[in-house]
């Protein structure tokens, strides 16, 4: 226990006197300000600023630094001062690895610099065609009435399936185009089941329809409403399978027509 304590004092007495000690007149580094040891001082970018206050110890060679060693760039062009062959550059020019615009180049960098030569405006880009017009797109300014084919839900269900959204994206690109329009979303049910259950299901059915319209084109949610019908309007007197499923299906209907086209005729285009 002595000998380590001897030992402590030994090291304590030896740093003590190195602080004391004057550094060699040969020295390269010395940092006269450091608390402890003036020499060897460390000053890995060699920008002038001793390690031990160096806030930016990566800076480039031949950079001008501050106090903290951290690069200038008076004119703010993203060269630093001391490579920058252009220190005056006006704000907003685009430079080189020199610092220098187009407009810089080959000049005393001492005088008045040139202002840049105007630009020639990039011509506009032409308008975008109008895509082909859809069957969606045709009821809707004929007839303010879109009747969605292909529109699937899970069995006794409101949970729409995938291959419904290739028509219910053509309906909705369609409302787009006329971003005034109020539309009422109609839920319609065949026969089977109670009239209370019915029209449950074609009000729910409606409601997931209008969400899906809202959350996916550029539509106000305030004006789409969604109604359910139950089976109390039906398209067909359900002789068969095919008439029973044209009963069950959702339709878009306008509640303010007057904003549409008048008297037009939409051609599907091939």
């Amino acid at each position: 226990m002595k000998d380590r304590v001897l030992a402590c004092l030994l090291v304590a007495t030896f740093l003590a006197a190195q602080a004391e000690a004057q550094p060699p007149a040969s020295a390269k580094h010395k940092d006269p300000d450091a608390p402890c040891y003036r020499w060897p001082a460390v000053d890995m970018d060699g920008d002038g600023v001793f390690d031990r206050i160096d806030h930016c110890i990566n800076t480039p060679v031949g950079c001008a630094v501050d106090k903290w060693g951290c690069e200038t760039d008076a004119d703010h062009d993203g060269v630093c001062d001391g490579r920058d062959q252009c220190p005056d550059t006006p704000a907003g020019m685009k430079v080189d690895a020199n610092g220098c615009a187009s407009g810089q180049r080959g000049q005393d960098t001492k005088g008045t610099v040139e202002a840049p030569q105007a630009v020639t405006p990039t011509p506009p880009r032409p308008a975008k065609v109008s895509p082909a017009v859809t069957e969606s797109e045709r009821q809707l300014v004929e007839r303010g009435r879109i009747r969605l084919e292909n529109v699937y839900f899970e069995t006794n269900s409101a949970v729409l399936l995938p291959e419904s959204e290739s028509s219910l994206d053509e309906a909705g690109s369609a409302l787009e185009k006329f971003p005034d329009l109020k539309v009422e979303v109609e839920g319609h049910t065949d026969t089977r089941g109670s009239s209370a259950y019915n029209q449950r299901l074609s009000q729910s059915r409606a409601e997931a329809v209008r969400d899906f319209l809202a959350s996916h084109f550029r539509l106000r949610r305030e004006n789409l409403t969604a109604r359910g019908y139950g089976e109390t309007r039906p398209e067909t007197r359900e002789r068969n399978d095919e008439e029973m499923l044209r009963n069950r299906r959702v339709e878009l209907r306008v509640l303010n027509p007057e904003v549409l086209p008048k008297n037009v005729k939409v051609e599907e285009k091939k």
